[in-house]
């Protein structure tokens, strides 16, 4: 049978997580993370999706006219 203990954490400046004192010496201890994040997910716009198209496929040669369009989406 496995004991399951769930407890708050927070990140220290070095890049490690915080652990009660009672489970600092313990052996065969097995930690499962779970983040959450307090931000509201956003989704991605129309907009967010075509630049980031643009950016993914910047090596590729683009028509004038698909050129102007891309561009003229940084005025809007």
């Amino acid at each position: 049978m496995i004991n399951t203990v769930v407890f708050d954490s927070h990140l220290l400046p070095d890049g490690h997580l915080t652990c009660p004192q009672e489970f600092v010496h313990k052996r065969n201890i097995q930690f499962k993370v779970l983040v959450i994040f307090e931000e509201p997910e956003c989704e991605a716009t129309d907009q967010d999706l075509e630049h980031a198209a643009v950016q993914d496929t910047s090596e590729d040669m683009l028509s004038q006219e698909e050129l102007h369009y891309y561009l003229s989406l940084e005025d809007i």
